[in-house]
């Protein structure tokens, strides 16, 4: 509806009123919710969850918007098991792969970050040597702020 919040949300809740096993619908209403009501969009989302007979893209999409609720109220680790849970659905998921990756570089999780940039190059058949150098760089950096130089230089050489 271009912009207009609330027009959308009348309409689509007057969709599900009418046809309570429409996914998209409910996936869109919990969607322009997170902004004004992110309890009101988690509780669509996690509803959508126990529904029977979902596709599997359906089921990575519910997952994608709750992994995205989450992450919008802080709570990092349901983000993130939300994002390990479309890899049950669907192994090669791009999208879960680059979530998981940005919150791992946000937590300054360096470690995390490789092992997730190294599942997306393998996936993607794209050979980005920065990024993992990038990784190793700021493990060193790491280790030289705790006072452990060793492994820091091992990180530094392999970088």
């Amino acid at each position: 509806m271009n912009g207009e919040k609330d027009k959308s949300i009348s309409l689509l809740q007057l969709i599900v009123k009418k046809d309570t096993n429409h996914i998209r619908a409910y996936l869109q209403l919990g969607n322009i919710l997170r902004d004004e009501s992110i309890d009101k969009a988690i509780k669509i989302h996690q509803s959508l969850t126990v529904r029977p007979n979902l596709l599997p893209q359906q089921k990575v999409e519910i997952h994608k918007a709750l992994a995205k609720d989450y992450i919008k109220i802080g709570y990092i680790k349901n983000a993130i098991e939300q994002a390990k849970k479309i890899f049950s659905i669907e192994k090669r998921n791009l999208w879960a792969l680059r979530f998981l990756i940005k919150i791992s570089e946000e937590n300054q999780d360096w470690e995390e970050a490789a092992i997730w940039n190294k599942h997306l190059q393998k996936i993607s058949g794209k050979k980005v040597l920065n990024d993992l150098t990038r990784f190793d760089i700021y493990k060193g950096l790491e280790c030289m702020r705790n006072g452990n130089n060793e492994d820091a230089k091992s990180y530094f050489k392999k970088a």
